[in-house]
Order: C-alpha cells, then sequence, then structure tokens
C-alpha cells in the first residue's frame, strides 16, 4: 500500500487544525482575482472558490492508496504532493480570455518564493475520439509577502491552485469528473461515453458561439448613447478614441476614475479633458513613468498599452479618496487608483516647480 492507514489517519488529522489557513487563502486568492481581474480589467468571468473538505480529502488520500504511483510514507510527504486543499476557479465567458487571466495570475502573485514565477500548466487534453474534451488551465500561486499582513501574515508556505477555463469547458470537466474520474461502479458505460462525448463537441461549439454573441453585443454597445450602463460598455464605446490600446487591461481603474468624476456618459468623459486623445495620454504617461522611477515608485507606472490611457487623462481632476473598509473587493480594486492619484500629486508638484 502506498500510503498507510495510519499516514491517512495522521494526515487527516493535520488537516483539520491547519482548514482554516485554506479557508482563508482561498477566499482572498478569489477576492485579488474577481477585484484585479474580472473587475479591473473588464473580463468576463465567474470567480469561485472552494476549501477541500476533511472527508473530501480523505476519500482521495483512501483513492490514492491503491495507485502504485502515489507514494506518500509520511504525513509530511503527503502535504508536500497534494496542492489542492485550497481552490479557485476563474471560468471566463470566452476561451480566447483564458490566456490573459494567467499573464495576470503572473502578476499578482508569487511562486514559493517572491522570485519564483507561479507555476502554470496547460491541460488541453482534446482528444475527440477517446471522449476527450478537458480543457483548463492549472496555476499554483501564492500570496506574495507583501500581501502577507494583518490577518493573512499566517499564509506563508500556503498554496492555492487555480484553475481557470471557459463556463462551456467547466460544464464538461465537472461531469466528467464525476462520472469519469471518480468513477462509481466500474467506470462509465457506453452509453455514458457516448452522451459524454456528445456533450464535449456541444460545449466546444457553445464556446463559439458565445464569442460570437459577445462579438455582437460590444458592436450594439459602441452606438449606445446617455449614460454607461457598465464596464464593458464604458471600454466599447471608447475604443474608437484609443484604437491601438487594449481598453479591457486596466479598465477598472479607468471607469471608477470617470464615476468618481461623476462623468457617466461618453459626451461627459469627452468634455472633461482637453485634448481628449491617444497622444496626448501617451504623452502625460510617458511623462508621468519617468517621475515615478526617479522617486523609486515603480509600482505607480502607468501602461500606455492599456486603459490607462483613459486614466492619465482624468487623474489631474481627481482627489485622493478613503476607501469603504467593510468592502474588500472594492478596496483591492481601488488600492492601485488610489496610489496614482497620489503619485499624480508628487508628479504635478515637481513640475510646477521646475
Amino acid at each position: 500500500m502506498a500510503i498507510s492507514d495510519q499516514v491517512i489517519d495522521g494526515a487527516v488529522e493535520r488537516y483539520l487544525r491547519e482548514r482554516d489557513r485554506y479557508i482563508k487563502l482561498a477566499a482572498r486568492v478569489a477576492d485579488i482575482c474577481l477585484a484585479q481581474i474580472v473587475e479591473g480589467d473588464a473580463i468576463r468571468a465567474q470567480v469561485t472558490y472552494r476549501t477541500k473538505t476533511a472527508q473530501s480529502f480523505r476519500g482521495k488520500l483512501v483513492r490514492f492508496s491503491k495507485r502504485p504511483d502515489k507514494d506518500y510514507p509520511t504525513v509530511e510527504s503527503v502535504f508536500e504532493g497534494i496542492t489542492d486543499f485550497a481552490g479557485v476557479r476563474v471560468a471566463t465567458y470566452r476561451p480566447e480570455d483564458e490566456q490573459k487571466v494567467a499573464d495576470r495570475l503572473r502578476e499578482l502573485f508569487a511562486g514559493p518564493k517572491d522570485d519564483v514565477e507561479i507555476d502554470i500548466d496547460l491541460k488541453n487534453k482534446l482528444d475527440a475520439d477517446a471522449c476527450q474534451f478537458y480543457r483548463a488551465t492549472h496555476c499554483q500561486v501564492f500570496l506574495r509577502s507583501e500581501d502577507q499582513v494583518g490577518q493573512y501574515d499566517n499564509l506563508a508556505g500556503a498554496s492555492c491552485e487555480v484553475q481557470i477555463c471557459s463556463m462551456m469547458a467547466h460544464v464538461w470537466n465537472e461531469i466528467e469528473h464525476d462520472i469519469g474520474y471518480k468513477p462509481e461502479g466500474g467506470g462509465p458505460t457506453g452509453t455514458e461515453k457516448d452522451l459524454l462525448q456528445m456533450l464535449g463537441h456541444l460545449t466546444r461549439s457553445g464556446d463559439a458561439a458565445i464569442t460570437r454573441l459577445l462579438e455582437a453585443n460590444e458592436q450594439r454597445m459602441k452606438s449606445q448613447t446617455g449614460e454607461f450602463t457598465d464596464v464593458h460598455d464604458f471600454v466599447a464605446r471608447l475604443r474608437s478614441t484609443f484604437p491601438s490600446a487594449d481598453l479591457s487591461v486596466n479598465a477598472g481603474q479607468a471607469y471608477d476614475a470617470a464615476l468618481r468624476l461623476r462623468l457617466n456618459s461618453l459626451d461627459a468623459v469627452r468634455g472633461a479633458v482637453e485634448p481628449f486623445t491617444e497622444e496626448a495620454a501617451r504623452a502625460r504617461i510617458e511623462s508621468f513613468n519617468d517621475h515615478v522611477r526617479e522617486t523609486g515608485q515603480t509600482h505607480s507606472l502607468m501602461n500606455s498599452a492599456s486603459a490607462d490611457l483613459i486614466t492619465a487623462l482624468l487623474l489631474p481632476l481627481l482627489q485622493p479618496f478613503k476607501d469603504d473598509p467593510s468592502d474588500a473587493i472594492s478596496r483591492t480594486r481601488s488600492l492601485r487608483l488610489s496610489s496614482l492619484i497620489n503619485a499624480w500629486k508628487g508628479f504635478s508638484a515637481q513640475a510646477k516647480a521646475t
């Protein structure tokens, strides 16, 4: 037996003692993903999280004990080898956004050490003949040291598995996981396999339909007038003004900035700044970035290929603000905007002095 009953019992006992840490970690990672990626980058996705139950953990170890390739002789080796105690799923509407999410995770989280990148494993097992349609990107993330403060100061060394997949892929992945990966009574029958294959083809065609639907939706939003309905509407209507930028990146801060100034429509935004052009925004970001580099505030660098172009044009109009301490997600999202406003004050003061 690769895992003894004694090791299983000891591992479950230790997990029960430490489970609160993983509950806290999963919730925090999910908050960051929601605030910085879904809301901050205007990526249409759903973020969910879970922490493995003690019963589920025991069941996994019992299954592993029957497999010769799973060798865990000690409790410590179990915790070194199993990495999904805390789990977060980012289910994107479009499969095209999965890579964007993975790229942002690299920026927002760390590997086992701050100077080590997160581990990213692309699991694309498409093989229709073998009834295999599993598609997801698995990322193993740790909180950065600067995020391990306050109530999170006991999370050093604890990792969270983040799975990225499209919503349609998630449907197939979950059903196949329960029927195929964890089969009851000897595994799926021929009929079950046929239906799983049918579902797999449907999810792939569903991905394509959702992508086309969202493209059509954006085309409609571009011609809308009146107040912005949400950040996606905001991005769609401003794309023509900043054609070379990906306005979904950092869109959350730009949209927050506009709303804080009560600039609730395209006409209001354009009327508040003169000139409201990509060229003017790029020039402002270049000067601002030179300042923050010189003053050691590189955390406030702006991205001229993103919606920071809009934020840069609005920054002179903004005043420092205080966040609602009870709203963790809003506070996380607005931290960068607050940092930019404070850095702009120093930049503006220096420009006036010279």
